[in-house]
């Protein structure tokens, strides 16, 4: 019996390791005179219409599944889409936000990503009403640049991480309504959470989180504010200040979580980021 125990052990850890190594088929998507790619968590028995989610990964990060974000897709019944980002002048992938080794790089991340949003809701039968975005680091400031440029893109946005770049800031008017969040911890050394007028990160002036998150709010003319603290779900000592902004015409709230000594991250085990983007997000689907 123990031998048998053993066996079983062993392949278990065995097919643990393949099914987390197995590699991840990609997609290519033909956009000007360059050929992208990403990549697809489409759940067993998903059903069409189904919402989609676009996680956009941080400045030259390989990280491109997020294996908790599909277990919640596969419990809540959405698809994800992992895009790959394009080279800058360091060969580093990432999304044209204004970093300066970006500032040779042509495209333009509003009609990507209506494209890429049109050929994955084509090809896997999604739906494009139900559509939104998430992403990490410099994917998280992409979420703030599109919800500035092209709010309407998709139905909500949620910032981990990100920043909004003064040149965004002062050089585009306020956005239409557009619900948005923002996960960020305060002790972050490489998106600073108090800002960086100064550029001393090197990533381009940048306006402190609270102030990024309350133009939103004054962008979609939230009238009340409410707060609520609560511990990280790994650490009881240090505690979570989620910050809801509500009361608006349109119905569209926005929300900024503060991880008290949260480092640059996605914060899992502080929130559970996954559960509490999905529940943020489907607080606005579209009946069909």
């Amino acid at each position: 019996m123990k031998k048998l125990l053993l066996i079983l052990t062993a392949f278990m850890a065995t097919f643990s390791a393949f099914s987390q190594n197995q590699e991840i088929p990609r997609y290519t998507l033909n956009y000007g005179d360059t050929v992208r790619t990403y990549s697809m968590f489409i759940p067993d028995g998903l059903k069409p219409e189904a919402p989609l989610v676009i996680y956009t990964h941080g400045y030259g990060s390989k990280t491109r599944w997020v294996k908790a974000l599909n277990a919640t897709a596969a419990r809540e019944g959405f698809a994800v889409c992992y895009p790959d980002g394009a080279p800058d002048s360091r060969n580093k992938d990432g999304w044209k936000v204004g970093y300066p080794p970006q500032a040779s790089m042509t495209v333009d991340e509003a009609d990507f990503f209506v494209r890429l949003k049109e050929e994955v809701c084509s090809r896997f039968k999604l739906s494009r009403e139900n559509s939104f975005m998430t992403g990490m680091s410099n994917g998280g400031d992409l979420c703030y640049q599109l919800a500035f440029t092209a709010p309407g893109l998709f139905r909500a946005y949620a910032s981990v991480a990100g920043l909004l770049f003064e040149c965004t800031y002062l050089n585009n008017p306020l956005p239409s309504p557009v619900p948005f969040m923002e996960i960020h911890g305060d002790a972050d050394k490489t998106s600073m959470w108090e800002g960086d007028h100064n550029n001393t990160g090197g990533w381009g002036a940048y306006i402190p989180v609270p102030l990024a998150v309350s133009t939103m709010a004054t962008a979609n003319r939230c009238c009340s504010m409410r707060t609520e603290t609560f511990p990280t779900l790994t650490d009881s000592t240090r505690t979570v200040t989620r910050t809801i902004y509500y009361d608006s015409p349109s119905g569209f709230d926005v929300e900024v979580w503060r991880v008290e000594g949260g480092k640059h991250s996605w914060h899992a085990k502080d929130v559970g980021t996954h559960d509490v983007v999905w529940n943020f997000f489907k607080r606005y689907l579209l009946s069909k």
